[in-house]
């Protein structure tokens, strides 16, 4: 590939990230506005997708964590195995969404919300995208859970401590942002905000893939 060809699929995929975000600021927009929910949506639904540091970040995954693995307690091991998951699914399938876009002689403008539903629906692989919903669902209650045990907060040091003798703070790093993330969040608020997430999310899903039918707006 070109260095002209790997600008272009770059700014494609950055474009696919953009659109998406603002779907999800749209479908979620009151929990973007509510003080106690901003960390925790800004996280889960905008920071995961622009991970600042990216390539570092996903070198660490792939190469420094796979070494070190073994001498992490198994709590946090498992909190950033599901992190990376969810990276790697969802780097995997911004790429190919961004290969698309070119393939269809995308002009390099902003995508259209009717325009980023079709490229979603026209990239298919609606397995991928179920998996993906579940692993987000799955950290969202994780780190919750997590977030409200009292004993936790007495974790994170020594945690944080030895993720740096080990070289992998930056992943650590994602742990605590998330933990932080969901921290002020009361747990009524959590449950209304985890259900609307599932339901809306199967429901952009099922209307992306059933019956060539659009993606649905959520109520107004």
């Amino acid at each position: 590939m070109s260095s002209f060809e790997e600008h272009k699929l770059k700014h494609a995929k950055v474009e696919v990230v953009r659109a998406q975000v603002e779907r999800f600021r749209k479908f979620y927009a009151d929990y973007f506005h509510l003080e106690e929910t901003i960390s925790m949506v800004e996280y889960f639904f905008e920071t995961i997708y622009n991970l600042d540091g990216k390539e570092a970040w996903m070198h660490l995954a792939l190469d420094t964590y796979q070494k070190v693995k073994g001498m992490m307690k198994e709590t946090t091991r498992a909190n950033l195995e599901t992190l990376i998951e969810l990276n790697n699914l969802t780097d995997h399938l911004d790429s190919e969404m961004a290969q698309l876009l070119i393939q269809r002689d995308w002009d390099g403008k902003k995508l259209s919300r009717e325009e980023y539903d079709d490229l979603y629906k026209a990239y298919g692989h609606k397995e991928e995208r179920e998996k993906q919903l579940e692993i987000v669902l799955h950290n969202l209650r994780t780190f919750y859970e997590l977030a409200h045990k009292p004993i936790s907060a007495y974790l994170i040091r020594p945690a944080r401590f030895m993720a740096g003798l080990l070289g992998v703070s930056l992943l650590f790093d994602s742990v605590e942002k998330a933990y932080n993330a969901v921290l002020p969040v009361s747990p009524e608020i959590f449950v209304s905000f985890i259900e609307q997430v599932e339901r809306r999310e199967s429901e952009y899903l099922e209307s992306a893939f059933l019956n060539g039918k659009q993606p649905k707006e959520p109520p107004a």
